[in-house]
Parts: C-alpha cells; structure tokens; sequence
C-alpha cells in the first residue's frame, strides 16, 4: 500500500483517536449492522475495520473470528485511500491480491466489497466491508444498501461522541433519521422486511415488504397470531422454541423455517431478530428482519440432490475421484483413493506431494513431465503409472486428469480419476507371454516339421527347449521293448554331465511307469531328496546326477515311443505351469513329426519300388513288342502268301480260317506298333525345346489328310496359338489321337472339331490367347458345362496364371459321364472292335504325354451331343519371363 503523506496520516489517526473506538467493548448496534450488510449482500462475512497506525482492529463481525489484522494484510488499507467503494470479485484473477496473505491460509479470502468510514471533515478512518471465500459479484442494489449502512455507522460513531454540542446533536439526529429513511429503502431493495413484537402487549408491527415475505397485501391487518398461522405446521415448534431460547438466553434470534401463503404455495423465510430488555433482564420488546429465502433454498436442495448423486456414483465407482485446487494446493480424495493404495486417510492431501512420492522411480520424471505439459502447454495428461501401496508393493494405474482454467488461462484447478489396472496388466502380461510361449512353440515345431530326418527333428527339439527352459539338460529317451532305453539326444551345459548314447535301465520302470506313460501321464519333481519318489526312481536319478525333472511321454501312433525330459541337475527347481504345458506340446509335435517322418519313409520307399516296377514292366513292354516283331512279320508274311495262293481253291471254311488268320495277324502288328508308342513316351522321349502350338497341330492336321478328306471334316481352332516348352513330336502326338478320336466316334453330321485354349489373367478371368474365347458350339468353355464355369457339374480344373488349358471339341456321338476315367486306362474300350476299330491305347497315351508334361487330362460329354477333351500345360515360358 502506498503510504499517505505524513501530515494527512497524522490528522487521520488524530479522527480516528478522537472517537475513543480503538479497543472498546463490541456495542449491538454494531453487530446489528454488520449483520444487516451480510444479510443484504449474501455474504458469509462482514465487519467494521479500523485502520490504525500499525494495525487493523475489527470492532464488530459476523462469521470471522478475526479481531486484528497487520497493517499489509487484505483490502481496508487500500479502501481508505481512495476514498470510495472497493470491490474485487476474486482475488486469484488480479495478480496484487492473489499475492497478498489475506488469499491464503486462514483467511482463503477471494471476494471483498468495502466502503470507506468518512469524517465530517472527510478522513477515512475505517470501513464496511463484506467478505467471501467464493467469487461473486454484487447488483447496484446491494451496493448502495452497503454505502448506505456504511453512512449509518458512521453517525453511531458520531452519536457516541459525549463532548458533541447540542446543535450538533440535533444536526445528528436529523441526519440518523434521514439515514433511516434511505436505511428502509436499501432494506426494500434487498427485500428484507423489518419487524417489532412487543412482547407485553402482543402487538405486532411490520414493514410491507415483511408482509410480502409472508405472501400477505400491504394493507391487510397482520397479528402475531397470524403470523404463527402462516408457519407451516411442523415448523412452528421450532420457531417458538427458537425465540424462547434467545430470550432466555439475551442472545441473538435466527430461524430458517417454512411459510405457507393464502395460495397455498410453500416459501422459505429467513428470520432474525434481538430482544429488548429491562434493567433486571425482563424482555419488552423484539425486532428482527425477514428475508424470503426460496430461492435460495431451492439451489441448495438441488445441489444436495446433485452432490448425493455424484457420492453415489463417486461410491459406486471403481475409480478414485480427486480435485486439486490448485491455487491453495490442497486436493480432495474420494475414500476410493485410500482403499486403493491402502494408505490412511490424512489431512496432507497435496495432489503433486501426494503422489510423487509414491510413483515409481523409474515413472516420476514421465510423471512430472506430463503434468507439467498439461498445466503449461495444455496437452492431455493421462498415463499408466505404478504406485506403491502402504505394504511396498506396486500396482498399476490409470491417472487421468482436466485443468479448469480461468478467462485468462491461468490454471485454477484440475480434476480427474485414478483407475487401478494391475489386473489388466497382469492379464496382458499374460497374454503377451502366452504369445511369445505361442511363437516360440510355432517356431520350433516349423523347425521340427522343417526336417522329415528323425535324427534331425530331435537334435533340434532338444536345443530350443534347452535355450527357452535355461534347464541344465534336455534329452529324449528312447525305449525299447525290453524296458530299457537309450539316450538318443542331448542338450547340457558344461557343467553337467553328459549320457548321451547311454543304455539306461530302470527295472521299476516297466512294473510301474510304462503303462502309465503310454495314457499320457507325466512326471513332475521339484526336489528328487525331499518328494514323495519310488526308492528305485530315486537311486536311478541319482545316479544320473539329477535333482529335478520334467518329464512327458512322446506317442507315436498310439505307441509310447520314448520320453522327453528336461533335467536340473546343479540345484531343485520349481517348474511353472506354462512349461509343462510348453513341453508336453513339443512332445505331441514331436509324435506328430516322427509318426510323419515314418510314413514318409514308408511312402518313398513304396515309391522307389512302384517306379523299380513300373520301370521293369515298361522295358518288358518294350522287349517284348520288339521281340514279337520279326516273328510275327513272318507269320503274317507266309498267312498273305497262303491267302494269295490258295485262296478260291479250298473250301469256303479254309477260305474264310485264312481270313481270320491274316485279319489277328494285322490287329497284333498294329496292337505292337501302338504298344512301343506308349512305352516310347517315358523311355524314348525327346528333351523338352521350345514348340510353336500352331505348327505342332498344322502337323497332326497334315497326317490325318485322307481321313479329314473322306469324313469331310472341318476343323477350327483359335489364333494365336501360344509356344510351349514341350516335347514336339508327343505335342503333335496328343493333337493327332485327340483330332483321330473325334473323327472315328463321329455321328452321321459330318465332324466339326475345334481346337481352343485359354490361359487365366492376372485379374482372375479366363481368356483365349490374345484376349479370345471361342463361342463354338455345342459346348463352349462358357458354358454351364465349361471347365472355366464354376457351376460345371463335373467340377474340373480351371486353368492358372502358370498354365495354358487346351480342349478339343466335337459334334460327335459322345459318351456316358461314368464312362469319363476308364477311356484313359490302356486297352479299355466302350464299342467292338466291328463298330470302331482300334486297340484303346490312343487316349492312354494322351494321358500319359500330357503328365509328362506336367499337366492334366480330363472330358466332359453328354450322350449323343459331342465331346470336349481338355488338357494342360505349364507356362514355363511365361514364368522364365
């Protein structure tokens, strides 16, 4: 505060001495007024301030227990000075204040309205001023009914002068009654109705605006009677107990109770009052004020409604609610924050100290700099963070929090929630180790599945479950039949010693174990000295150096075909649930892996003798056509000399046994020749070369001229055709016995043949070669019945990016679908020889030069509506590329 000069300071505390104030005896008077401006301006603070040389006196209060003040503290001193009305509506907006004590602990004073104590010669030598612990603003009505309280306390002050002439008196008293008059109209504007009882006599005098209070007109009668009338009825009792007890006792009255009005409505009143009494205490009469406090009452239960529901949801709750008032550094805890962290409950409730100090120490510097960030950069603050419970453990939790901010952006308070997650995080810790036992195990059984080699698969399982257990040794045991068993794989550390190779015998072990271990029982010793363990078990792990194992069976097929365990052989040790677990599913991989290694072993060891045999039984096809060659061109050279020579000069029955001979001797020629084709396919092959399609099937169409020309056929196919990494003369081959099949099994329309092909595109869809697809009839690869249409009922293969797909289409008489597999069987036929000539080997070599080629064969017919014969190719060409 900024000193006055000393001359003016001087005459100053000169008034204020002259009124003998300083350090006198509360006068009610007084108190009355202070209780007025409390009452008017809604306050829960008001007193009289005298500023005094080096200190403040407070000469009447009302809900301050404050008697004296340093000269530096709060707002009088200020308000002197200027000589006018000073109001701060809070204190923590305005940077002077907020600083000044009167803002922080005890006072915690955020509004203030004063006005100054002026002497007639105009010195301000105190003031009247109204306090609050809440922000808040003051109506143009409450603030000229506190200057004008503030004028009437200074003519009290003048009235007690005894040295004041008499003129002075009458000045005085004229100025008290007209400070009255303006005393009503402030008591009007606040709406407080005054009133007096005088108690002798019953009499009851009200202002109109008590009258109104109560719901009653201005010029109605209203009696002490009528008044008790309009108290509601249960509260009446405690309104007549209330005033007894203040006039018994001479002390002030003060009564919240309830009215009821002519329209029946229900109104709060705020009543207060003093009584007035005789020498010998006797008490004559009581006024007092009245204030309609409805309204009030109203916001209050509605906060109270608010403020139950929020502790129920507060209690309901798992979470720990906490606001932090920032500018005095205190923080409410909900009792969910105690119970959470098992930690007494303590005034100390500083939300930073609180916390810090309990957050884990590789957490608070993140915890520190998140908070700093929200309160200065207003970024979110929520993180997950651990905190020491009163037992020293540490759990895991959810702080969330939101700063309320002022219209300057000055940080006022901050509110939030504290969750406890340790069972989420426990949950996934969990989950994340589940999935890292769960790699681990997929990657492992990959390595296993990786090696079909026994030998392989166990060297294999052994080392990874070694590494992930860290166990002194893994090994897998295998059994024999007699009961014992050998140590096929190991995985030690150095100081463990090795059995690899071992045969072991346990003779307890086929009376008491075998059986067991076969219906999959496993075998858990912590502690080999101090377990419940077999004393021949026990000498036999003993004897091997272990103290602890975990052992499980491996099944193979039903079969127990040996042991997998994991040995500790320095110390005991406790195995968790997660690797038995671990290692009886490496066990069941493991069976899995062998049972599959053994039927593979099995499967090529079929394969090489099924290829031994098909081998042998191709060179004896090829031997033996060969070998019948020469013999059978004599007997079939001498059956046509016979025929020429004697025909016509036997009898018929000669003649026709002739015909017979030479006829079988022909079929066999052609049945041999057909038969070294199809063992040349394999053996006599060429090597695969680039082959141009269209020159391929321009040959074949170019050996079957004469038959083309007699049937009159007319054969299509589409263009471009592709180029292939093939064998050229089985290509020709396959387009030759395809296009010679559809012309023999021909109906009585002259053959229409079609050649197609197509070749899946990158976007799934099925087109020709250059973008083309044939329409021909009467089967297109459109179709319903098209290989390329999923609706096909004979479900074949559609071609892939990496193939080309061939057919050859007829208008021939076709073939029952039953018949589609057999035609593809060597010498299998459907028709007589006297019908359709031929040996039934044309389309098994089909197939067998197209699976040389690494495709497929198939068809697909109705009776009597043609044929289509599809078959692949590889794009080796395409793929190079």
């Amino acid at each position: 505060m900024k000193a006055l000069p000393n001359n003016q300071e001087k005459a100053r505390l000169a008034a204020l001495r002259h009124y003998q104030i300083l350090d006198s005896v509360t006068e009610a008077a007084f108190d009355n007024l202070v209780e007025l401006a409390a009452l008017i301006c809604s306050t829960p603070i008001a007193c009289i301030n005298f500023i005094d040389e080096n200190r403040q006196w407070i000469q009447a209060k009302v809900g301050w227990d404050v008697t004296e003040l340093p000269q530096d503290v709060g707002m009088c001193p200020v308000c002197i000075q200027q000589k006018d009305i000073l109001i701060v509506p809070d204190c923590f907006t305005d940077q002077v204040w907020a600083e000044n004590p009167i803002a922080a602990d005890p006072y915690y004073v955020r509004f203030y309205a004063g006005v100054p104590l002026l002497t007639p010669e105009g010195y301000a030598i105190a003031t009247l001023c109204v306090m609050d612990r809440q922000p808040r603003q003051l109506n143009s009505q409450q603030i000229t009914a506190l200057q004008k309280l503030a004028q009437q306390v200074m003519l009290l002050l003048q009235r007690q002068l005894i040295s004041t002439p008499l003129q002075d008196c009458q000045r005085v008293e004229a100025a008290l009654r007209e400070n009255e008059q303006r005393l009503k109209l402030a008591l009007q504007a606040g709406k407080l109705g005054s009133w007096q009882v005088d108690l002798k006599t019953g009499e009851l005098f009200t202002s109109n605006q008590c009258k109104a209070n109560f719901g009653i007109l201005p010029k109605t009668d209203f009696s002490y009677t009528m008044l008790l009338d309009c108290i509601h009825p249960e509260d009446r009792d405690y309104v007549r107990e209330s005033v007894k007890q203040a006039l018994e006792q001479q002390i002030d009255y003060e009564a919240e109770y309830r009215t009821i009005w002519p329209d029946r409505s229900v109104h709060w009143m705020l009543s207060r009052g003093r009584g007035i009494h005789e020498t010998d205490g006797t008490p004559m009469r009581m006024i007092g004020v009245t204030l309609d406090i409805t309204e009030r009452k109203q916001a209050e239960e509605a906060l109270r409604q608010s403020e139950e529901r929020l502790q129920l949801v507060i209690d309901a709750t798992n979470d720990a609610i906490w606001d932090w008032d920032i500018v005095k550094n205190t923080c409410f805890w909900s009792k969910r924050f105690y119970e959470l962290l098992g930690v007494a409950h303590t005034d100390k409730k500083h939300f930073y100290e609180s916390l810090y100090q309990l957050v884990y120490p590789d957490d608070r510097e993140q915890f520190a700099e998140l908070l700093y960030q929200h309160l200065e950069l207003n970024q979110p603050y929520q993180m997950e963070v651990r905190l020491r419970r009163v037992d020293g453990r540490y759990n895991w939790f959810l702080i969330r929090g939101k700063v309320i901010r002022d219209d300057d952006g000055r940080a006022l308070r901050m509110v939030g929630v504290l969750s406890d997650i340790s069972e989420r995080k426990r949950t996934e810790e969990e989950l994340k180790q589940q999935n890292q036992r769960s790699q681990l195990l997929a990657e492992i059984a990959l390595k296993i599945r990786q090696h079909l080699q026994t030998e392989e698969i166990l060297r294999t399982t052994v080392t990874e479950i070694q590494k992930l257990l860290h166990a002194d040794r893994v090994i897998i045991f295998r059994l024999w039949n007699d009961g014992s068993g050998t140590v096929v794989q190991e995985a030690a550390i150095t100081s463990c010693s090795s059995i690899l190779g071992q045969k072991l015998f346990e003779r307890c072990f086929q009376e008491n174990y075998y059986e067991a271990y076969r219906q999959g029982r496993i075998n858990i010793i912590c502690d080999v000295q101090s377990e419940s363990v077999h004393p021949c078990h026990r000498e036999f792990l003993e004897n091997i150096d272990v103290k602890a194992h975990m052992l499980v069976p491996i099944i193979v097929r039903d079969t127990l075909w040996g042991l997998l365990i994991a040995q500790q052989c320095i110390r005991p040790r406790k195995w968790n649930n997660w690797e038995i677990e671990f290692l009886q599913q490496l066990a069941n991989q493991i069976g899995i892996a062998l049972a599959k290694a053994q039927l593979l072993e099995k499967e090529i060891h079929q394969r090489e003798e099924l290829a031994r045999s098909n081998a042998e039984l191709e060179q004896f096809a090829y031997v033996a056509s060969h070998d019948l060659q020469e013999p059978l061109r004599m007997v079939t050279s001498y059956l046509q000399l016979l025929e020429r020579k004697y025909k016509s000069k036997l009898d018929t029955k000669a003649d026709e046994f002739i015909s017979y001979a030479v006829d079988g001797a022909k079929r066999m020629q052609i049945l041999i020749n057909d038969l070294l084709s199809f063992s040349r396919v394999s053996t006599r092959g060429q090597p695969f070369g680039v082959v141009d399609c269209h020159s391929a099937l321009q040959q074949a169409i170019a050996n079957l001229k004469v038959a083309i020309t007699e049937t009159h056929a007319v054969i299509t196919y589409d263009e471009p055709l592709p180029q292939l990494i093939a064998d050229a003369t089985q290509l020709v081959q396959v387009f030759q016995n395809l296009i010679s099949n559809a012309i023999k099994f021909r109906s009585e329309q002259p053959p229409q043949i079609h050649i197609g092909v197509a070749k899946r595109d990158r976007d799934g869809g099925v087109g020709g070669h250059g973008g083309q697809v044939s329409n021909f009839s009467p089967l297109s690869p459109l179709s319903p019945l098209s290989p390329l249409s999923p609706h096909s009922p004979y479900s074949p293969l559609s071609p892939t990016e990496n193939e080309w797909l061939f057919w050859v289409r007829d208008n021939g008489i076709g073939i029952e679908p039953q018949y589609g597999d057999r035609i593809f069987i060597i010498f299998q036929r459907l028709h007589t020889r006297d019908k359709y000539p031929g040996t039934g080997i044309g389309l098994a070599i089909c197939k067998k030069i197209v699976e040389r080629h690494g495709g497929q064969i198939w068809l697909e017919s109705k009776l009597g509506q043609g044929t289509t014969f599809y078959f692949t190719i590889p794009d080796r060409i395409g793929r190079a590329s």
